[in-house]
């Protein structure tokens, strides 16, 4: 069995060509702006090769499709599907966060206007769904067709709600941990786990063992927005593509920032300052995350998501899963959380 490095390498070429298919070469700036936020054209429509990112919601859906016996060829419909669903809901939080950049380019709202990058991300929702009919073609079964479409739905059913929660405690102090869980449950983890269980649906697996993966992709989700937190603070721009405390400029209530406010001492009381003020131009960002390195939180954010990886694995050891379906999902969850490292 090959590993996940050269799975992704086989997979990443295959969705983006059924992505293409899907979107369309259509001249409409509609369509346009939909492949310049893609990563496929500059703003002038002129072909470019920008970073699509790794690609690791639609891997997942090909990975359990592969994983559980299935042909990762016809479960392409649903990974253009799930990647597009991604896209759409990062086109819609890049107005929602006021960020200007994504993988070190220009947002869509920046240049074409807000209302404008709403439709956008309102039309490629449409694609996306459109882009599941596609499985019927591709020979999945219907009944595993149906399954597949409801669990990305409801998948996206549960990031709207975990987005409205994280947009609400911008206006708020006293988050707690259970409720920053709660909203990295849906705006996160939801769109880790549907590609899993969308996967091993397709690929015939029976009901536990589809929920046992979809729990795995859940876990990973949760351990991969703890580490997104940490980049959020202290990542390399060059890396991430967002300036230097970007989290920190929009005052939002991130798992290391929680932990912290929520801590004793002169540090802490720092940042309550700080948070309790509206944002400005002479914000020290970096000042603020030394107050939260020297409670402790980041340490903290950093062991909760391995105990989050550990999780996600026992889960899928104890459906009974083979060593070498296990040991693919391990370097999965090493590339979704080793980011920290």
């Amino acid at each position: 069995m090959s590993g996940l490095a050269e799975r992704a390498a086989r997979y990443r070429p295959l969705v983006t060509e059924e992505m293409r298919a899907v979107v369309g070469s259509s001249a409409s700036p509609l369509y346009a702006w939909m492949r310049y936020h893609l990563g496929w054209e500059d703003q002038q429509g002129a072909a470019v090769s920008a970073s699509p990112g790794k690609l690791m919601r639609p891997v997942a859906v090909l990975l359990a499709t592969e994983l559980a016996g299935g042909d990762a060829e016809a479960a392409l419909p649903a990974a253009a599907a799930v990647e597009l669903v991604h896209n759409f809901s990062l086109l819609h939080d890049d107005i929602e966060d006021a960020s200007e950049f994504r993988r070190g380019r220009l947002n869509l709202w920046k240049f074409a206007g807000a209302s404008q990058a709403i439709n956008t991300g309102d039309g490629m929702f449409v694609v996306a769904r459109l882009a599941q009919y596609r499985l019927v073609d591709a020979g999945v079964p219907a009944d595993r067709t149906l399954a597949a479409m409801r669990e990305l739905d409801e998948a996206c059913l549960r990031l709207v709600q975990g987005q409205y929660l994280d947009m609400s405690f911008e206006t708020r102090q006293d988050v707690t941990l259970p409720e920053y869980l709660e909203m990295a449950a849906g705006k996160t983890a939801a769109m880790f786990a549907a590609p899993f269980a969308i996967g091993a649906t397709i690929g015939g697996a029976e009901p536990p063992v589809v929920d046992a993966f979809r729990e795995f992709g859940r876990r990973v989700g949760l351990a991969f927005q703890a580490v997104d937190d940490v980049l959020g603070i202290w990542g390399d721009p060059a890396i991430t593509g967002k300036p230097v405390g970007d989290d920190l400029s929009a005052r939002k209530m991130t798992y290391p920032v929680i932990v912290a406010l929520s801590s004793p001492g002169e540090e802490a009381e720092a940042l309550r300052r700080a948070y309790a003020r509206p944002p400005s131009g002479s914000d020290d960002l970096a000042a603020m995350g030394r107050w939260i390195e020297a409670t402790g939180a980041r340490v903290a954010t950093e062991e909760m998501a391995r105990e989050e990886t550990r999780a996600a694995l026992d889960g899928l050891r104890r459906a009974g899963l083979p060593e070498s379906t296990l040991a693919v999902c391990v370097e999965f969850a090493d590339a979704a959380v080793g980011r920290v490292s």
